[in-house]
């Protein structure tokens, strides 16, 4: 498993390291993770040196959620039209693989990597994965893993993720370049963590609402679910002017 010294060390180009994302449809019955475009951005510190970018085709035998893939950007007969099937991706990142040589291969989650490695048809035995989740919420001092798009918007770049890999990994690597150069805006920072305390709080005070209300139309109590529904409405009560102005602010975003 890489360390934060060899991501800091991919980030600043001592190596090549490889960028990667990959977008995924659920199949429409098991609902199993599917992938359909992957795209990679080879590089040494923010210099690109080459990139590759490909829709997948995972055969007909994938009856994918045709409502997922529209919401993304996607449809079936472009998937079927110009996707590649998996061996010919794999064929094609072993090339790169070999032409770039990358010490690293670097994504938002372990998903990616998950889905790379189960989908291709060769063995990727010597390829290092790393998640930067392990690495972006420690060095930014935040309390949880946000989103590539509020990563981005707090070291001042304009991304908005469109379901395009080649894009989320190139914006991916921007965003760690400028975070392990210190180059992350605190201001923005706060102002994330912030946004996020109020969704955690939002959603705290529904489950908590959900809860009463159950108790609350039951015949019969016992005396620790009595105990429960009272808590619940004291919690309702005092929090109640807070969550109003966290769902006004939700309304207005």
């Amino acid at each position: 498993m890489a360390n934060q010294f060899s991501i800091a060390q991919a980030v600043k180009g001592d190596e090549a390291a490889a960028w990667f994302d990959l977008e995924f449809c659920n199949e429409n019955v098991s609902r199993r993770n599917v992938p359909i475009a992957i795209g990679i951005s080879y590089r040494k510190g923010s210099r690109e040196i080459g990139s590759y970018s490909s829709l997948i085709w995972c055969g007909d035998e994938c009856e994918l959620w045709e409502e997922q893939l529209a919401r993304i950007g996607y449809d079936k007969e472009t998937l079927r039209t110009y996707g590649k099937p998996m061996e010919e991706i794999t064929e094609e990142l072993l090339a790169a693989h070999k032409m770039y040589g990358p010490k690293l291969y670097i994504s938002l989650g372990r998903q990616d990597e998950d889905l790379l490695t189960r989908f291709v048809t060769e063995s990727l035995e010597g390829w290092e994965f790393y998640d930067a989740v392990q690495f972006l919420p420690g060095s930014l001092s935040l309390k949880y893993d946000i989103s590539l798009e509020k990563y981005a918007y707090i070291c001042g770049i304009d991304f908005v993720h469109r379901f395009q890999p080649l894009e989320d990994a190139r914006a991916l690597a921007d965003t760690l370049y400028r975070v392990v150069n210190g180059r992350a805006d605190e201001g923005r920072r706060q102002e994330v963590e912030e946004e996020y305390d109020r969704r955690l709080f939002v959603a705290q005070y529904k489950n908590k609402r959900q809860a009463y209300e159950y108790l609350l139309g039951l015949l019969h109590l016992t005396p620790r679910q009595r105990e429960k529904m009272r808590g619940y409405e004291a919690y309702l009560k005092e929090n109640e002017e807070m969550y109003l102005a966290c769902e006004g602010e939700r309304v207005q975003e």
